[in-house]
Order: C-alpha cells, then structure tokens, then sequence
C-alpha cells in the first residue's frame, strides 16, 4: 500500500507542472482575448451613445416639424393672415383710415449733448512694475 501511495505522489508531482502550463496558457489566452476584443467593446459602446444622441435629436425635430407644421396650417387661414399683415406690417384695407398712436411727449426720454469723460490711462501692473526696479537700481 506504501508504494501505491508514492507513486500516485510522484505522478501528482508529475502533472503539478502541466497543470501550471495549462493554467498560464488559459490565462494568457484570456488576457490575449481581452486585449482583442476591448477596442470593438469601446466602439460599439460608443456607436450605442451616438445613437441614443441621435434618436433624442430626431424626437426634438419631429416636435419641431410639428409645430411649424401647425403654424402653416394657421398661415393658410385668411383671417390669421389679415391679422399678421395688420400687427407687423402696419397694413390696411382700401378705404380704411390708419392712424398710430405716439406716446406722449412727457413719456419719451430726453436724449441730451453728454461730453465725453476723458480716459485716464492706467499703468497696468508692468509698467509699475518695472518702475519699481528701476528705482530700486538707481
């Protein structure tokens, strides 16, 4: 019984170092893989957050061409039209009297004759500077 124990020892002894070998093999091939495959991972994870980007600025669009879709349905109204050439362009009907209404004198401000103040120029921190060393020096 003795010698079967030594020689499952030494045949243990025996595949310890293969087991090694097979270990480190699978750890650099797993690193090996790693080191592959990291720059697609980052790709991809980067193309994933362009496209999250682009779909929100698609959603934004979408509600924007609604809602200059709406307003050319108001532009195609008549009235809504006569009602913008009225207020912004100051339009009127043959025959109606425009008249503008001017605030009074009192209202408006005064634009008075100011003098200019002259400019004092500064020495900037330089020049004071390097008139300190030159005093030092004399």
């Amino acid at each position: 019984m003795a010698t079967t124990q030594r020689s499952t020892r030494r045949a243990a002894r025996r595949r310890a170092p293969a087991d090694l070998l097979l270990g480190v093999l699978l750890l650099a091939t797993l690193a090996l893989g790693v080191l592959v495959l990291a720059p697609p991972f980052e790709d991809y994870r980067a193309a994933r957050q362009r496209v999250a980007l682009l779909e929100q600025q698609a959603a934004a669009l979408e509600v924007e061409n609604e809602r200059l879709a709406s307003r050319v349905e108001d532009l195609d109204d008549p009235v809504t039209l006569e009602l913008l050439a009225r207020q912004q362009q100051g339009l009127v009907r043959p025959g109606d009297v425009p008249y503008v209404l001017t605030p009074p004198e009192v209202d408006a401000p005064r634009i008075v004759d100011v003098q200019p103040v002259p400019q004092v120029a500064e020495d900037d921190v330089l020049d004071r500077v390097l008139a300190w060393i030159r005093a030092l020096t004399r």
